[in-house]
């Protein structure tokens, strides 16, 4: 539980979002879904993320779908990722998180 201000927020339900958001290249694969037009396919996400592998980036867009952080588009030129409102949402939140962040040494 986090008391803030009048009300509690209860942790517990949102352990699965936290636990992903932890994971490894989660917040590598919102950050680059949501740079420069919010629509990427799977080689721009991989080559947009350095030392990652094609299966870890897989299975993290699996996981961001399954939570509807993401949605998979099929049209005539493949596949691409782009981020759900829940997802604009979520990768906006991070954006102070990650600038405080780059203030610790």
């Amino acid at each position: 539980m986090i008391e803030d201000g009048d009300s509690t927020v209860c942790i517990d339900p949102s352990l699965p979002f936290l636990n992903l958001i932890g994971k490894k290249y989660t917040m590598m694969v919102l950050g680059v879904i949501g740079n420069l037009g919010n629509r990427k396919n799977f080689n721009e996400i991989l080559r947009d993320i350095p030392y990652s592998s094609a299966t870890i980036i897989s299975k993290r867009l699996k996981e961001l779908y399954d939570l509807g952080l993401i949605e998979r588009n099929v049209g005539v030129d493949g596949v691409t990722y782009s981020l759900t409102k829940l997802g604009e949402s979520l990768r906006e939140s991070l954006l102070p998180l990650l600038h405080l962040a780059e203030k610790i040494d």
